[in-house]
């Protein structure tokens, strides 16, 4: 007879207490497999439910003109299969994690988004493409983009990076800029100021340059479009 789930029972400790692998257990209960859509394969096993009813190797019948080592081959093979999707799942994340930092690595407007998106990586436990650049690394980048004189901050940003109010950039600096400098500024804007909160308060980088392109005339904090990240 097929074992009936009870209260407490969990797939992870069930398919060994059975006698079981993990990968045997799902062939022989495609039945209960209740993933989410477009979940991993496997990942529905752990929505077990009282009463369930799971087929173990010495209960599930052997198909009408299968020998036993006939089906235990074709369990094999079924477990097999089970792996071959795991690892080419796998393979899709992984693809589209590089595809992911490719995109943000090649526009300097998501110079900010790119360095968070590597740090996150590794904090997942994936090695990223490109080198994880240190704070400091980043704020001698960023001053050697803007090649600014030294001025007054509006806030610390991402990164330890001071973002420099409108009030400090002369029109001479800002004719001088390239856009790979403003679209890299453009990114810190977004990637906002430090509240102290633990959260980073975004500038819109049109009402920032808009200040500058209007002869640098200061614009109160609430005329500002403000993100929150």
């Amino acid at each position: 007879m097929p074992y009936t789930v009870k209260a407490g029972d969990n797939f992870w400790d069930l398919a060994p207490r059975l006698g079981m692998t993990a990968e045997q257990f799902m062939s022989l209960n495609p039945h209960l497999d209740r993933r989410a859509p477009g979940a991993a394969p496997g990942t529905g096993f752990g929505l077990l439910q009282v009463g369930d009813q799971v087929n173990t190797l010495t209960d599930t019948p052997v198909q009408p003109g299968l020998t036993h080592e006939q089906f235990l081959l074709q369990l094999a093979l079924g477990e097999k299969g089970l792996t071959q999707q795991k690892e080419i799942e796998e393979t899709r994340q992984a693809d589209l994690r590089r595809l992911q930092e490719a995109q943000l690595g090649a526009n300097p407007a998501d110079f900010v988004a790119y360095e968070l998106y590597k740090r996150s990586l590794v904090e997942q436990g994936f090695q990223p493409e490109g080198a994880v650049r240190s704070d400091v690394d980043i704020q001698n980048l960023f001053s050697t983009a803007l090649d600014l004189n030294e001025g007054t901050s509006a806030g610390v940003g991402q990164f330890g990076v001071d973002i420099p109010t409108t009030q400090s950039i002369s029109r001479s600096e800002l004719q001088g800029l390239s856009k790979t400098a403003i679209d890299t500024l453009s990114s810190f804007l977004r990637g906002g100021v430090d509240t102290g909160e633990g959260q980073f308060q975004g500038i819109n980088p049109a009402d920032y340059f808009t200040e500058l392109e209007e002869g640098l005339v200061p614009v109160l904090p609430g005329q500002r479009t403000q993100f929150v990240f």
